[in-house]
């Protein structure tokens, strides 16, 4: 792949030097910027629109047919700073030259962090590169992938894309969830994808084979590094995610005890789940899927409070810190506008979520979802969760939890 590489980088700095000639003003303006974050395995391009809303300033991060708001974006005397919603990611760049350069710093476990530079420019309406002369070869429809990370670790994986013309976009469907919305351009006998959405940053590059291979590398913000291979295959699919965790056998009522938000202990079961059907989902506020299963979960225990439907949100975070921990959480409800218990159970590392839940007999990804009967039993575990970049995944998806939840608060405690 060092020949799509180099492809990339020259291809990027022509296009990037032509805008340089054209841009121009002391002031930044408001409008669409094409943002380039550079990461190893090149750079990764993204949509960036800094608009005026009630005499505020607000951003959207722009993947495909995804607008993502940032509110509160700061902008005095030319930098710019940008929280991510929901996130411990920030942004930062100084105005100067007729162009935005900076950094996005990514959270990372243990308190870590990781920088990657970016530079935004106006008035470039392309992601990658500008249409090009030739028209590209077809890369829509399901494909099959393999990844295959440093060490040699295997992982199943969709994708599903669509194109247009020398435009594609998509997404990768895995067992954990998917990579949201992606999008890019095809040159060629060549793929170039992109994502950054404020919480994570992921850059493909494939190559079609003569053989109808795939073939290319995944590079992420952080520094994360897999290649992948696949073919065309309508009849792709991933395993069930109702049938990847799993309860132990022994392992009896699920209980536990964790502080809130404001490091109240809250234990389960207790008093107010007494003949309820509970949620009880595994997350973190740094796990994008974590976050579109949120909005399920807080629009579906809207409709059904009354009912008798109660959701415990645990979180695992970058770091054993109760007040950093509690801060990236809070953060996390305050985009949804929670009103559920969110509880800081632990953090990422290794081990934690079976050493803290017991009664798990393995955990596989984050989000995992416990769907618990008025009786205290565990009904369902559903790992992983499909955003809406999966379209009629993402719709089957909440139309069966939805049915089960129903179902269970249809009997009798």
């Amino acid at each position: 792949m060092s020949n799509m590489i180099r492809l990339l980088t020259v291809l990027a700095a022509t296009a990037l030097l032509a805008a340089c000639g054209r841009a121009g003003g002391d002031q930044p303006p408001l409008g669409q910027y094409r943002a380039v974050m550079n990461v190893a395995g090149g750079d990764l391009p993204f949509g960036l629109e800094l608009a005026e809303e009630d005499g505020e300033l607000v951003a959207w991060l722009v993947n495909g047919p995804e607008r993502v708001r940032v509110p509160g974006v700061d902008a005095d005397d030319g930098l710019l700073r940008m929280r991510m919603p929901g996130y411990q990611h920030r942004l930062e760049a100084r105005w100067a030259d007729g162009r935005f350069e900076g950094s996005v710093t990514f959270a990372r476990p243990g308190g870590e962090t990781r920088v990657a530079r970016v530079v935004a420019m106006p008035g470039q309406p392309f992601r990658f590169f500008p249409p090009p002369p030739v028209a590209p070869q077809d890369f829509s429809g399901r494909w099959a992938l393999t990844f295959r990370d440093r060490d040699g670790k295997e992982r199943q994986a969709i994708a599903e894309l669509e194109q247009r013309g020398h435009e594609v976009w998509g997404t990768v469907l895995r067992t954990t969830g998917d990579d949201r919305y992606i999008a890019g351009e095809a040159r060629g006998d060549t793929l170039f994808l992109s994502r950054f959405d404020g919480g994570s940053a992921y850059l493909y590059l494939a190559r079609l084979g003569p053989d109808g291979t795939l073939s290319g590398e995944f590079h992420t913000g952080p520094g994360a590094f897999e290649t992948w291979a696949g073919r065309r295959d309508a009849s792709a699919a991933l395993p069930d995610p109702a049938a990847l965790a799993t309860m132990r056998a022994d392992a009896g009522t699920v209980g536990f005890t964790f502080p809130d938000l404001d490091g109240r202990p809250v234990s389960y079961p207790g008093p107010r789940w007494q003949d309820k059907v509970v949620i009880i989902t595994i997350g973190g506020s740094w796990c994008p899927n974590c976050h579109d299963e949120a909005e399920f979960l807080r629009d579906l225990l809207d409709a059904r409070r009354g009912r008798g439907l109660e959701v415990i949100q645990l979180m695992f975070e970058y770091t054993d810190d109760f007040m950093a921990a509690s801060s990236a959480a809070r953060a996390f409800a305050q985009k949804f506008d929670i009103d559920y218990p969110v509880l800081v159970a632990g953090s990422t590392e290794s081990g934690q979520v079976l050493q803290k839940l017991p009664q798990l007999g393995n955990f596989l990804a984050y989000p995992t979802m416990l769907v618990i009967d008025r009786k205290g039993a565990v009904r369902h575990v559903h790992t992983g969760f499909l955003g809406p970049a999966t379209g009629e995944h993402f719709e089957r998806q909440n139309r069966e939890l939805t049915e089960l939840v129903d179902g269970l608060l249809a009997e009798e405690a």
